[in-house]
């Protein structure tokens, strides 16, 4: 569903009775997650998913290509008034969201409820300058903050993925097969989370966020002819293991071996297990080094949460049989020693500089030498690995189910 391109000349239901339809069939998916018949196959519509593009913002500029509507999703769609035509933002350029009186919103001096719905006449919608399909929903937080959720189908929603996360001008089975992971990811997020609807307008109410810590999602300003393709090319294909969506995580670089899940996050998922990766050694820069001041280490993991002072060494403590550090020793100059999960030190101390676990360490001075292989938390879905899959031939179903152990590939719309 594109609520923001209509063709003229139709009568339009009005909005509150199409989206409610739609939302109704994501609902009715996401309660049969208890059973193995979840999203059977045969349907024709693509699922409807709501994603957290800003989050607990103190302020957010929307505008348009032209009329926006609005209205309010904060009680019953049975009984929501009927959407208005906002009047024209003060200088004609774009309305500024924010906390209004009495728990509601406030939009360029329009007072509103706490939930909004906005949906462009024609064209799109933009989010502080970034255009997005669909509609938007602006959602005041507990803590008089904005949240802005974008609800759009899931196809069009991946269109704004692909680019984010893999390079569309790869060849075209690597990218079919990020389209379907990323699909599947997001699926498994609907069901393990489902957005109920009717909650408190103060709920998050969105599915996944458009970050990292789902999956990075741009909107409709990156939409990429190839990527378009690639999720077309495998319109409702998701990964499934025993009938039911998997968490399909996926990564940059393994460095050479993948891994187990339980080893990372400490959940074994039986469809995520190491499974050898020499073609993620044909990545350029996969091997990478860097120093750091043992101060720098200390002050971002106490940040993080961490009781430590001091620190005076660091060093792997559990290894994999592939080279991946799976806790990470660290001992203060008081003698004392204390063991952290190795994914967690290094998305404290920083992801983009330790970039895996795999890695070795060395005292060196008043600072710590690094050396390593790969790129990311290396469970899944390789995406160089899978770069170099498809030019060596293989089908986009092929380099999934060498990354992800046992899961079939199913339609599921």
């Amino acid at each position: 569903m594109n609520g923001a391109l209509r063709p003229r000349g139709r009568r339009r239901r009005p909005l509150r009775v199409i989206l409610a339809g739609a939302l109704a069939g994501v609902v009715g998916c996401c309660a049969a997650a208890a059973s193995p018949g979840l999203l059977p196959a045969g349907g024709t519509e693509s699922l409807v998913i709501r994603v957290g593009i800003l989050v607990d913002r103190p302020s957010v500029q929307i505008s348009a290509d032209g009329p926006v509507t609005a209205e309010d999703v904060s009680v019953s769609m049975l009984t929501a008034p009927v959407p208005v035509v906002l009047p024209q933002p003060p200088g004609g350029t774009a309305w500024i969201a924010t906390a209004g009186g009495s728990a509601g919103l406030d939009l360029s001096g329009t007072p509103l409820g706490p939930a909004v719905r906005l949906t462009a006449q024609h064209g799109l919608l933009r989010a502080d300058g970034r255009p997005y399909r669909g509609a938007l929903e602006l959602r005041r937080t507990p803590a008089g903050q904005v949240t802005v959720v974008n609800v759009l189908d899931l196809e069009s929603y991946l269109y704004g993925v692909i680019k984010g996360e893999v390079d569309p001008r790869w060849p075209p089975e690597a990218v079919r097969a990020q389209a379907v992971a990323a699909r599947t990811l997001a699926v498994q997020r609907m069901v393990a989370h489902p957005t109920a609807q009717g909650a408190s307008p103060a709920d998050a109410g969105f599915d996944l966020p458009a970050t990292t810590d789902a999956q990075v999602y741009l909107g409709a300003g990156v939409e990429d002819p190839a990527a378009t393709a690639a999720v077309d090319a495998t319109r409702g294909l998701v990964l499934t293991y025993d009938g039911r969506p998997i968490f399909a995580a996926y990564h940059s670089n393994s460095g050479g071996h993948t891994e187990d899940s339980e080893n990372v996050w400490g959940t074994l998922y039986p469809y995520l297990r190491g499974v050898p990766d020499p073609y993620a050694l044909d990545a350029p820069g996969v091997a990478w080094s860097t120093m750091l001041p043992l101060a720098g280490i200390e002050a971002a993991l106490r940040r993080g949460g961490a009781d430590l002072t001091g620190l005076d060494e660091v060093a792997p403590g559990r290894v994999t049989p592939w080279g991946r550090v799976v806790t990470v020793l660290l001992r203060g100059r008081d003698g004392r020693a204390q063991e952290m999960n190795a994914n967690r030190f290094r998305l404290l101390v920083g992801a983009s500089v330790l970039r895996s676990t795999m890695f070795t360490v060395a005292r060196q001075g008043a600072a710590a030498g690094f050396t390593g292989r790969g790129s990311g938390h290396g469970v899944g879905l390789d995406q160089w690995g899978a770069r170099a899959m498809a030019v060596h031939g293989f089908t986009f179903e092929q380099i999934l189910k060498y990354y992800y152990t046992g899961v079939a590939i199913e339609p599921r719309y």
